[in-house]
């Protein structure tokens, strides 16, 4: 289905608009290993801010289509987020998020896009392009730790895994990673996602590693969101008040990351009127 999609996109986006893949749709372009068996939910495009809008208007023109009509949402996708509203293509089973930045305009870390279209690489036999091998490791670290709720996110540590097993083997690609981590401001993302890939995956990560480790009270909290939250549940057991509360709090930390305080109560304002109107219309 990636691939069908790629396909119809490549028709319709001029060659002269570098388009970069992000996250499974580039593991799969890319040909990984780790990509196999992977069940894609949509395509995630990158294009600078720059041909944002003549991307959009070109994907529009051949019929790609977005389901978000509400003026809000419209607004905060195109003002607050990193993204436009998810289009689809009428009759194609994936979505497409087109993105002009990989976090969040008002997000707690804010990416540095000069390094990430400075270290563009190719695809072979593709005209996508992909993030450079650590910033791919990265990106995955932040979208996991500041733009996911942490519930069912087992796929997210094995991907890393599989990057980082492919990507990171000497010294100084671990120095690297560790100076792009902090040039993106990821570096606490980091150090939790090589903690829990080592300790569940058996990630080789080196011991010692110049990354210092976040708060003991942090950590103690991070590991029961993960533990209750991130892990696959039984099919034939109930969810747990433990799985419900990490779940809660996973959320909870999601959105307090993504917005400042006064946006957040805005935006929370916003959506709790919606849905008491839409309650007593009901």
């Amino acid at each position: 289905m990636v691939l069908m999609e790629l396909d119809t996109i490549n028709k319709a986006i001029p060659k002269d608009i570098p388009v970069i893949l992000l996250k499974g749709a580039a593991y799969i372009a890319q040909g990984a290993e780790y990509a196999q068996g992977r069940i894609p939910n949509d395509v995630d495009l990158l294009v600078t801010r720059t041909d944002l809008d003549r991307t959009e208007a070109i994907l529009n023109a051949a019929g790609w289509v977005s389901d978000t009509q509400d003026a809000y949402d419209q607004h905060y996708y195109r003002e607050w987020s990193h993204e436009l509203p998810p289009m689809r293509l009428p009759g194609h089973a994936l979505e497409v998020d087109l993105h002009h930045t990989i976090t969040p305009v008002t997000s707690r870390v804010r990416a540095d896009d000069s390094i990430l279209f400075s270290g563009l690489q190719t695809i072979p036999r593709s005209r996508f392009l992909c993030l450079h091998p650590l910033d791919q490791i990265i990106h995955a670290s932040i979208h996991l730790f500041q733009d996911s709720e942490l519930s069912g996110r087992l796929r997210d540590f094995v991907d890393i895994d599989g990057m980082i097993r492919l990507s990171v083997r000497s010294t100084t690609n671990w120095e690297q990673l560790l100076l792009r981590a902090e040039a993106h401001g990821a570096s606490r993302y980091l150090w939790y996602t090589l903690h829990y890939c080592h300790f569940w995956l058996d990630t080789p990560v080196p011991e010692n590693l110049a990354l210092p480790p976040p708060p003991a009270v942090a950590r103690g909290l991070m590991d029961s969101i993960l533990t209750h939250g991130c892990l696959p549940s039984l099919t034939d057991r109930n969810t747990g008040f433990r799985k419900r509360i990490a779940e809660q709090f996973g959320r909870l930390r999601y959105h307090w990351l993504r917005m400042p305080p006064g946006l957040l109560v805005r935006h929370a304002s916003h959506k709790i009127l919606l849905e008491l109107i839409k309650r007593q219309g009901a």
